[in-house]
C-alpha cells in the first residue's frame, strides 16, 4: 500500500478533505463482494463489475486454481477528497473485528466513469486473495505480490499479463518512474528483505523494503515460476510459511536471479503471462442493490474511523468512531447492531460483560447480540454457570461466525477438551485464515496440548497479519503473547 503513497500525494495534493454525506448511499451485493458506497448509481454498478472481474482475472495468478471462499466487505467513497478524512493512502485492506475490509475512493472527474482505477482496486483484491490463499505470508511478500499482481491487464487472445510498465533510464523521473514501478534508492537483497521485522522500519526504510520485495517477488514469479508454484502448494496444504519459504530459498540460485533483475532494470521487465477462463456472463452483476438508511451509513463512518485508529490515528479516530455508532443507535432504537458495536468499546471487563448480557436479554433473536456475548465470554471468562450454554447458542445461531467459533474452541479448552477445542479453532482458520483474532486462538489451543512449534507459529502469524502501520500498543500486545504462549507451553510437563 505504501506503494501507491506517491501517486496519492500527486492526486491528493491540491484536494482539501470532506467527510462524506450521510445521505446517497447504497448497498450492493455480489457473489464475493457487499459493496457500500455513495457513488452515483451507475459508478457504483461500475465497480461493483470491476471488483469481480479483477477477482476473476487475479485468481489465475495462483496455479493451485479453484474459487477462494468468503465475501469481501468493501467500501467505495465518491471523491478521493472524502478518503483524505480518513488515510492518506489510495486504499488499504484491513481486519476489522467486524471481518476483512477494503477501502479506496472513485475518481473525482466531473464527467465520465467515476469508479475507482483499475490497478488501486486489483492491489487491495490482491491483499485479500494472498491473506486467503498464502495465508501466514509475511508483510514484504504480501506487499511485493499484491504490487506485481497490480499490473494486471487483459490481452486479446483471452490471456492475462502481469508486469511493470518499463521505461528506459534516460526516461525516469527521480524515484517514481509510472503508476507501476518505482526504483528503490538501494535494492535490498532478497535475504535482507526477508530478515527485516517491518515493525522497527521508519517510512523511508519501508519504502525501499516493499518496493525491493516487489521488484524480487516479480523476478522470482518469472524465474522460479515452478518452485513458486511449489511454495503455493505448500502453503496451501497447510505448510507454515517459514518451513515453505525455507524450502524455496534453499533451492534458488540467488546470484542469477539478482544479476537478472538488475538486468531487467535497465533493459525491460519481462511479461508473466496466465491462461484465464471467459468471464461468466453474470459476473459482476448485482445479486441484491438498495438504498442504505441513515442508521448503516453511520456504521459505514465507524468502520472508516475503526480504520484510522488502527492505522495510527489514535484517541480521537476511536473517539469519532463512537459517535458514529452512538448516532447509528439514536436513529434506529430497536435496531442491535449499533448497540452490540459500542458495548464493544467498553473497556471495563466486568462492564462489558454485563452490557452484553443485557443485549441477549433485549434482543434474543439477534445473533449479533450471541456473538457479542460469546465473545466477550471468550476474552474475560466470567463464571463458569452459563459459559458453556452461551457459546454453544452462539455457534448454533452462527456456525460460520469465527467469534463464536473461537469463543467455543476457549470455552473447550477451559473444560479441558482440547481436541474438541481445536476442531473449532481449526474451522475458524478454515474461515478467515487472515484473521489475527483466530491465529491468537489457535495459538493458545495449540499451546495447551503441548504443540509448542505450532502454536508460536499461529501467534507470529498474527502478529505479521496487523494493519499497516499499526499503533505500537498492538505489537506490544501481540509480541508478549506470543512470547507468554511459547514460555507457557515448553513449560508443560511432558506427556
Amino acid at each position: 500500500m505504501r506503494l501507491l503513497l506517491f501517486a496519492a500525494l500527486l492526486c491528493f495534493g491540491c484536494a482539501h478533505s470532506r467527510p462524506p454525506p450521510i445521505e446517497g448511499w447504497r448497498e450492493l451485493t455480489s457473489t464475493h463482494f457487499r459493496l457500500r458506497t455513495d457513488l452515483p448509481e451507475g459508478a457504483a454498478r461500475t465497480t461493483l463489475d470491476k471488483l469481480e472481474t479483477l477477482r476473476w482475472w487475479l485468481q489465475s495468478a495462483w496455479s493451485t486454481g479453484g474459487d477462494s471462499p468468503g465475501v469481501t466487505q468493501a467500501i467505495v467513497l465518491a471523491q478521493p477528497a472524502e478518503l483524505e478524512t480518513f488515510t492518506e493512502a489510495m486504499g488499504l485492506t484491513v481486519t476489522l473485528r467486524e471481518g476483512s475490509l477494503l477501502v479506496t475512493a472513485g475518481t473525482d472527474y466531473e464527467f465520465g466513469d467515476r469508479s475507482p482505477g483499475v490497478h488501486v482496486l486489483a492491489h487491495e483484491i490482491a491483499h485479500e486473495l494472498i491473506r486467503r490463499r498464502m495465508p501466514g505470508a509475511p508483510r514484504w511478500f504480501h506487499e511485493g505480490l499484491a504490487g506485481h499482481l497490480q499490473t494486471v491487464s487483459p490481452l486479446a487472445d483471452g490471456r492475462i499479463r502481469f508486469g511493470f510498465v518499463w521505461l528506459p533510464p534516460d526516461q525516469r523521473k527521480a524515484e517514481l518512474t509510472s503508476s507501476e514501478l518505482l526504483i528503490p534508492r538501494q535494492l535490498m537483497s532478497l535475504d535482507a528483505i526477508a530478515s527485516r521485522s517491518w515493525e522497527t522500519l521508519d517510512a523511508s526504510e519501508l519504502t525501499d523494503l516493499y518496493v525491493s520485495a516487489r521488484l524480487w517477488v516479480s523476478m522470482l514469479r518469472i524465474q522460479e515460476a515452478e518452485r513458486m508454484r511449489g511454495l503455493e502448494r505448500a502453503l496451501a496444504t497447510g505448510t507454515p510459511w517459514p518451513r515453505a519459504w525455507a524450502d524455496l530459498r534453499s533451492a534458488i540460485d540467488l546470484p542469477r536471479v539478482h544479476e537478472r533483475l538488475l538486468r531487467s532494470l535497465q533493459a525491460g521487465w519481462p511479461p508473466e503471462f496466465r491462461e484465464v477462463p471467459p468471464l461468466p456472463v453474470t459476473i459482476g452483476q448485482p445479486l441484491t442493490e438498495r438504498l442504505l438508511p441513515p442508521w448503516e451509513v453511520h456504521l459505514c463512518l465507524a468502520d472508516l474511523w475503526a480504520l484510522t485508529a488502527q492505522t495510527g490515528g489514535g484517541e480521537a479516530a476511536e473517539t469519532r468512531a463512537r459517535a458514529e455508532l452512538e448516532a447509528a443507535a439514536a436513529a434506529a432504537p430497536s435496531e442491535p447492531l449499533p448497540r452490540v458495536r459500542l458495548a464493544g468499546l467498553e473497556r471495563d471487563p466486568d462492564r462489558r460483560l454485563q452490557l452484553a448480557e443485557t443485549l441477549v436479554q433485549q434482543f434474543p433473536a439477534s445473533t449479533d447480540a450471541r456473538v457479542f456475548l460469546a465473545r466477550v465470554l471468550r476474552e474475560v471468562g466470567g463464571a463458569p454457570e452459563g459459559r458453556h450454554a452461551a457459546t454453544v447458542a452462539a455457534v448454533t445461531a452462527a456456525p460460520n461466525s469465527v467469534d463464536a467459533l473461537t469463543a467455543f474452541a476457549i470455552e473447550e479448552m477451559r473444560r479441558g477438551n482440547g481436541e474438541g477445542a481445536l476442531r473449532s479453532v481449526t474451522r475458524a482458520a478454515e474461515l478467515e485464515p487472515w484473521n489475527p483474532a483466530v491465529l491468537v486462538t489457535r495459538a493458545l489451543v495449540l499451546g495447551a496440548i503441548g504443540r509448542c512449534e505450532e502454536a508460536e507459529d499461529a501467534a507470529q502469524q498474527a502478529l505479521s497479519l496487523l494493519a499497516e502501520a499499526p499503533s505500537p500498543s498492538q505489537v506490544k500486545v501481540l509480541v508478549a503473547e506470543r512470547d507468554r504462549i511459547g514460555r507457557a507451553c515448553r513449560a508443560l510437563p511432558d506427556p
